[in-house]
């Protein structure tokens, strides 16, 4: 898809004006408006490749009609981004979902869309087809050495990649945790996790930087903030989406052996209390259905 630049002068030459006086009238109340717009005019936005997707950054699960088939298509859609807000001229890469084929020709083709490559991401909190170790109990933190290795082994791939791009970073998943007390040795897992990141740096070429998107608090768990800071009378928040999530922050009974055997669990409120929870996977119910009646 490419929009033609006369399509774009048009529609932009139609809002000029509404936006000149907008503009003037915020600057009477606001100081320092031509830094704010300047600082604005240079903000660039690596899009993620795996984004793209219909199903956004739920990790390219579920595909529709319409969307980018190919490393090559999403190339092209960040090209019709970057048209669009000039903000978008980097691509950042998902290891493996969107390795190139042909390096050359995907650098090329990205060079004609205006595009350079930002981080790769490496991806070791979801197992792939073939992949031989699991980390369903970890990656760079697992108590295997084995399935250790396979993690850095990973990393160290990506990176490779991301030289033959003209990338200049890598970006660590680091999903690694537990859901329960007890569950694991925090000590050992520290120990192992610096054990493993120690030799991807060491692997850095001269330059890179190596970002991490760490442990935090869960998005589910996120939603309940304005509503905890909000309520008093207790409720229950119903997210939807790929997963159907029904949270309970006011029942503070412990979790059963049946609840556990449903898929229910814990999440954590921003003030550290447990939060009851149960879940359905919906997005995939979605697609099991969707296989039956194509």
């Amino acid at each position: 898809m490419k929009i033609e630049r006369y399509q774009i002068e048009e529609h932009n030459s139609k809002l000029a004006q509404l936006h000149q006086r907008k503009s003037e009238f915020l600057s009477q109340d606001l100081e320092g408006t031509e830094n704010i717009i300047a600082k604005l005019m240079k903000f660039r936005i690596a899009i993620p490749s795996w984004a793209l997707g219909t199903g956004g950054t739920r990790f390219a699960r579920f595909s529709g009609g319409g969307e980018p088939r190919s490393l090559e298509e999403k190339i092209e859609d960040i090209g019709v981004l970057q048209q669009l807000n000039q903000s978008s001229g980097a691509i950042s890469l998902h290891s493996p979902w969107d390795i190139p084929e042909n390096i050359q020709a995907t650098k090329v083709l990205a060079a004609q869309h205006g595009r350079r490559f930002d981080a790769m991401n490496s991806n070791t909190f979801q197992d792939q087809p073939g992949q031989k170790k699991s980390y369903k109990f970890d990656s760079m933190q697992h108590v295997d050495k084995a399935v250790r290795r396979q993690a850095i082994e990973h990393n160290i791939e990506a990176i490779k990649y991301g030289v033959d791009l003209g990338s200049e970073s890598l970006t660590v998943w680091l999903a690694d945790g537990s859901c329960f007390p007890g569950q694991l040795s925090f000590k050992r897992a520290f120990e192992n996790t610096l054990e493993s990141l120690q030799k991807v740096y060491a692997a850095l070429p001269e330059k890179w930087k190596i970002r991490y998107a760490g442990i935090g608090l869960h998005d589910s768990s996120a939603a309940l903030i304005p509503f905890l800071a909000s309520f008093q009378e207790p409720f229950m928040l119903l997210s939807t989406g790929t997963w159907c999530v029904s949270l309970n922050p006011f029942n503070q009974l412990p979790l059963t052996e049946d609840e556990l055997k449903k898929d229910c669990l814990c999440y954590i409120s921003y003030k550290g209390n447990p939060v009851k929870a149960s879940r359905l996977f919906a997005g995939n119910e979605h697609e099991q259905q969707t296989k039956k009646i194509s």
